[in-house]
């Protein structure tokens, strides 16, 4: 029988209910995973899902909308019936009598009942329906179009805010070695001042060469902290989640440059290919829209009164059952001709719209080649500048050795081996921008081409 001390004991039951969070507190947050939470959950992305399938559920609700017409009607009433002859405009608000002519008014009551079934079809209009089906499903996909820019955008953003976070890392590691170094060189020259064998000039700019690099060091500390509420906030993490994955091969930034990729397909111009074939699939419904309509009428009703044939007033409740009985069957041709001059101006109108759309889709078009054409000519230029830096790096660190044990025997001033320092930090910030500005190149040409298969190779173990 195997006995555990309490205090392991304790330790395994807290595994036992929380499983799982060793490993999401010791694993990192990569670049591809930081892209796949934000598309996840981001709310403009479910924003924009929603107004797809809001589109999406339209098409139904204008296929409803064509369904026939048909109204079912009852009413039963008792006034007074007077007739006279005459023709006027009802408006809606003279109510219909139908009675005979009478040398006097009556005021005598007559019960009525009437019941009345009608319907309407417009079964044909020259296409117009089929028209509008295209219409919405031209809306459908520049509504999809719209989301997939959305999800590109969204994808830039949080490789953006990824690499705020590991390039403000980089620096701050970078300042951590410096403040680290200039403490060492602090005690040593107050070791240096106390024994008399320095000046205590040189103590009192060795505390203020530790002081700037305090500064420094708390100054990229905040721009860290800041990147990583920029990266918690897109991935919808929590704030102390957020440690990225530091792995980073610079091999890949040294790979020759390809031939222009191509940058056809590209969701940034979907949106604007689709909106042009939207637009023009309006014009197609607006000229149709203003042809004639064919419809199918019918309706029948019956129709009860207690006035006799010699319209004379019988029994009130002789009016309540019906003894009338019609129908009516239909074609009906309709079409307002002055729709012809408004189609026309419409159509006129639609038309800046298309040739407005095929514009932005130019410009869209000339942009993205630019950005890669600009990415790949400076990339070629910066893969020179990366090839120096591990000689600038070892030269510089070179140096300050040297210079500081030079300090250390009494043959160089404090002066020169703070330039020495101050060097070093120099060319290892240079190393990062270098390295960033790189990296930031091939991010834009991966934007370009919308392809980050060898943009993410970079930030692989």
């Amino acid at each position: 029988m195997i006995c555990l001390h309490p205090r392991w004991f304790y330790l395994l039951c807290l595994l036992a209910f929380l499983p799982g969070l060793s490993v999401t507190l010791a694993q990192p947050l990569t670049l591809e995973g930081a892209v796949e939470a934000s598309l996840s959950q981001y709310p403009t992305l479910a924003a924009q899902r929603a107004a797809v399938e809001a589109l999406r559920a339209n098409a139904q609700v204008v296929r409803d909308n064509r369904l026939p017409n048909v109204r079912l009607h009852s009413q039963t009433n008792v006034g007074t019936a007077n007739g006279l002859s005459g023709s006027y405009f009802s408006l809606g608000l003279i109510v219909p009598t139908s009675g005979a002519r009478r040398a006097d008014n009556s005021g005598n009551l007559a019960t009525g009942n009437i019941a009345l079934a009608s319907a309407d079809w417009e079964v044909f209009n020259f296409g117009r329906f089929a028209a509008e089906d295209q219409l919405i499903r031209a809306e459908v996909a520049v509504g999809e179009a719209g989301l997939e820019r959305e999800q590109f955008d969204l994808r830039q953003a949080v490789i953006g805010a990824y690499l705020d976070v590991f390039w403000a890392e980089q620096t701050r590691r970078i300042e951590g070695q410096n403040l680290a170094r200039v403490d060492t060189v602090r005690q040593i020259i107050s070791n240096l001042v106390r024994n008399g064998i320095k000046p205590g000039l040189d103590s009192s700019l060795a505390n203020v060469a530790l002081s700037r690099a305090r500064l420094a060091y708390l100054r990229v500390e905040e721009d860290y902290e800041r990147a990583r509420v920029q990266l918690a906030t897109l991935t919808g993490r929590p704030l102390e989640q957020i440690q990225i994955d530091t792995a980073f091969r610079p091999e890949p930034l040294l790979a020759p440059v390809l031939a222009p990729a191509s940058t056809a397909n590209h969701p940034l111009l979907r949106v604007g290919e689709r909106l042009v074939i939207r637009q023009t699939t309006e014009i197609d419904l607006i000229r149709k829209s203003a042809l004639p309509r064919l419809s199918l009428l019918a309706a029948t009703w019956a129709r009860g009164t207690s006035l006799d044939v010699e319209n004379n007033f019988g029994p009130l409740g002789s009016g309540l059952a019906y003894s009338r009985t019609n129908y009516l069957l239909g074609v009906a041709a309709t079409m307002n001709l002055m729709d012809l001059k408004r189609a026309g101006s419409r159509v006129r109108l639609q038309q800046f719209r298309v040739e407005e759309a095929r514009n932005q889709l130019a410009l869209g078009q000339v942009q993205l080649q630019n950005s890669l054409s600009t990415a790949d000519a400076q990339l070629t230029v910066l893969q020179r500048q990366l090839t120096e830096l591990p000689s600038a790096l070892r030269s510089a660190q070179a140096a300050y050795a040297q210079r500081l044990s030079l300090y250390n025997n009494g043959l160089e001033t404090i002066l020169g081996l703070t330039d020495a320092l101050t060097l070093l930090t120099t060319v290892e910030k240079e190393a990062v921008q270098t390295r960033t500005q790189a990296v930031q190149l091939r991010l834009q040409r991966a934007l370009a081409t919308n392809d980050f298969a060898a943009f993410y190779t970079l930030f692989r173990r």
